[in-house]
């Protein structure tokens, strides 16, 4: 099959984090089973281009921003949209990780135009917002599109709710993240690091690491705590609390870090603590358990009771104080590491495997392109 992927942003900084990583992944593993991929995004403008990548084309154009201060939401690739005008009809489905921006939205909406059936993955980004501006650009511009997937691919029954909410009339279908499966890195010599691998944003929660990082000053005395991920708001807090924690070397925020070095990152940490709040399907906790990184994070995410049914991560109630407490019973506690490396392990294996994933996408993608024949 010809199959079109979009995804809102790809950039040197994975500044978009997990749908990219998921799109791109995605990609690779159709493009394995014999199909023509093509991935779609918007890319800063002086590195937008077509370039071949992991059996799979990716096609990015100048992004746009259209307001300060937005973030992606204000961000447009009008280049990307007249591409689409031209090639949209030439592909048999569309994939449309799609989000509440003016790249994604328009993108479908060519599809749709040109009679190609598409699928809507929304990785949590489209929910019940209590942003005012949510509600006139949801009827006017959201709606319609998810009205009009083939179905829109859900991660959790939060997610289902959410975008019910928004349009009754969408047509969900449950999908996991998935993730290639390799060995597990070995444990034994691995830095003193407890790392935190993510955005600087609100949701992220960095200021709760940094706490939690002073809460283990004492209790960890050789230990470093490192924040990596780009800035998206919080990066004066970040400094501010960094510095007010006065632990020197052993807390620091190193800035962004490439996609193709977050494996080797998260590779060397004793533990990965991510303490955001409301997500859906963090990849980052997926990436760190092909690894074998013992995962601390919280109950509010969406994996967050897989993820104790496997016994493959602590979840905790997202506090200073009980992140600390987590991350003190992986160093201390004897055999702690061993067993939630075994956990996280037979998570991935039983429900992330990318390969199962992509089997179940690739038989949405023929049903749908047959109902359309």
């Amino acid at each position: 099959m010809k199959i079109a992927h979009v995804v809102t942003y790809v950039s040197p900084d994975g500044a978009f984090g997990g749908p990219v990583r998921v799109a791109l992944g995605q990609a690779e593993a159709l493009a394995e089973r014999g199909h023509d991929v093509t991935v779609y995004a918007a890319a800063p403008p002086a590195l937008a281009g077509t370039s071949a990548a992991d059996g799979y084309t990716l096609k990015t154009f100048p992004a746009r921003r259209l307001a300060p201060g937005k973030g992606f939401a204000a961000m447009a690739a009008p280049q990307l949209t007249r591409a689409l005008r031209a090639e949209a009809a030439s592909f048999d489905v569309a994939h449309i990780h799609l989000a509440r921006d003016l790249v994604t939205i328009p993108a479908a909406r060519q599809f749709r135009l040109a009679r190609v059936p598409y699928v809507a993955q929304p990785h949590g980004m489209i929910d019940a917002s209590d942003n005012p501006l949510a509600k006139p650009f949801d009827t006017l511009a959201t709606k319609p599109i998810l009205r009009s997937a083939r179905a829109v691919l859900t991660l959790t029954d939060r997610e289902v709710d959410d975008i019910t909410g928004i349009e009754p009339a969408a047509r969900t279908a449950p999908i996991s993240n998935g993730i290639r499966i390799g060995e597990l890195v070995p444990y034994d010599d691995r830095d003193d690091v407890v790392l935190f691998l993510a955005r600087l944003h609100p949701r992220k929660r960095p200021l709760a690491f940094i706490e939690m990082a002073r809460a283990l000053k004492e209790t960890l005395p050789t230990t470093r705590f490192v924040l990596a991920g780009p800035d998206e708001g919080e990066a004066p807090a970040v400094r501010a609390a960094i510095a007010d924690a006065c632990m020197g070397d052993r807390l620091e925020w190193i800035g962004a870090v490439p996609p193709h070095q977050t494996e080797a990152l998260l590779a060397s940490a004793r533990v990965y603590v991510l303490p955001s709040f409301g997500e859906v399907f963090p990849m980052t906790i997926l990436e760190s358990l092909r690894v074998g990184t013992p995962v601390v994070t919280t109950d509010s995410l969406g994996i967050a009771v897989e993820c104790e049914r496997f016994g493959a991560a602590h979840v905790t109630d997202g506090s200073p104080e009980r992140l600390a407490e987590s991350v003190s019973r992986v160093f201390t506690r004897e055999g702690e590491p061993a067993r939630l490396r075994a956990g996280g392990e037979e998570f991935l294996r039983a429900k992330l495997d990318v390969a199962k994933v992509v089997a179940v996408l690739e038989a949405w993608y023929v049903r749908q392109a047959e109902a359309t024949a």
